[in-house]
Parts: C-alpha cells; sequence; structure tokens
C-alpha cells in the first residue's frame, strides 16, 4: 500500500515543476500549477506540489501553457548566408534551410543597385512568391526589381518535412 501512495507523489512532484495550466477563478484569483483532473465537479489541481480540490462553479477559466511552434515568419536574428550565382553575389536568410538551386541572375543593362526579396517557401522548397523592394533594397529601378523577382522565384531551397506550411525569408541579389 506504500509503494501505490509513493509513486502518485514523486509523478506530483515532477508534474509540478513546471506550471502547465493557469486557473482563473471568478474573485480574479490567478493559480498557476498542474490539472490532475476534474471528477464530480471539482477541480483536482496541484498548485506548489499542495494538491487544491476546487469546486467548478469557483472557476471562470482554465488556460494551458502550451509551446508555440515556428510559425515561419523570418528571425530577424537570422544569420545571413551567402553563394554565388556565376558573377553575382547572393545573400539569403531562412531559417533552418539552405539555398540549393541560387536564383539565375541577369542583366541586360549597367544598371547598379541591391534587391532584397521577400520569398515565402513551401515544405518542398519551392519559392511560392517573392516579393522584391522591400526594406533593405537600395534601389527603386523598376527593372532591377523586376529581374531579382523573377530570379528568386525560380531558387530553391532544401525540403524540410517538419518546417511550416509556409515559411518567409529574404533573398539579396546584389547587381
Amino acid at each position: 500500500m506504500m509503494r501505490i501512495v509513493f509513486i502518485p507523489i514523486i509523478l506530483l512532484l515532477s508534474l509540478t515543476v513546471h506550471a502547465q495550466h493557469n486557473v482563473i477563478l471568478k474573485t480574479g484569483e490567478k493559480l498557476k500549477g498542474v490539472v490532475l483532473m476534474i471528477q464530480h465537479d471539482t477541480l483536482h489541481m496541484s498548485v506548489n506540489t499542495n494538491m487544491k480540490y476546487i469546486e467548478l462553479k469557483y472557476v471562470s477559466s482554465i488556460f494551458f501553457d502550451e509551446y508555440v511552434a515556428y510559425d515561419g515568419r523570418l528571425l530577424l536574428d537570422e544569420n545571413v548566408k551567402t553563394m554565388m550565382s556565376g558573377e553575382y553575389l547572393i545573400e539569403y536568410q531562412m531559417k533552418d534551410r539552405n539555398l540549393v538551386k541560387p536564383p539565375t541572375v541577369s542583366v541586360g543593362s549597367g544598371d547598379k543597385g541591391k534587391v532584397v526579396v521577400e520569398v515565402t517557401v513551401n515544405r518542398s522548397g519551392l519559392v511560392m512568391n517573392a516579393v522584391p523592394g522591400i526594406t533593405g533594397s537600395t534601389t527603386s529601378n523598376e527593372y532591377l526589381l523586376t529581374k531579382a523577382k523573377f530570379a528568386s522565384q525560380g531558387a530553391r531551397f532544401d525540403k524540410s518535412l517538419v518546417a511550416p506550411v509556409e515559411q518567409k525569408g529574404t533573398i539579396i541579389i546584389s547587381y
């Protein structure tokens, strides 16, 4: 009998190391802990390793602290990676992804400038959308913006089955 009581206590102590739930009472009091069960209209909750039994009529809300997965937005602290496409320097930022096929860059004029293209990539690594001329671009030349957009659409990133369905990053082409 002593052994059966001992195991749930250890389990209970291990669960309360990280609060997983926030319970808001109708009085406005907020409790952080682990909701173990709701039985017979009573909430069984561990708060700082102490069991609390709260009638549901006094509970306003229960919130679950969940892990929020990466949503695909470009993180500002992501490292800038570089590669060459012919004689043109390509810089790119994409969380946990690498460029496997750089954009094919060509220019039929003597125009110069840097074009930053925001790209949206799917899990297969295909560029689904490209928006040239975002913050960081040094030119507003329509010809270079158009060339950068179509070049970026031809780029390919590595496949990732665990990546978000759509992931954003940038490709920077210096003409």
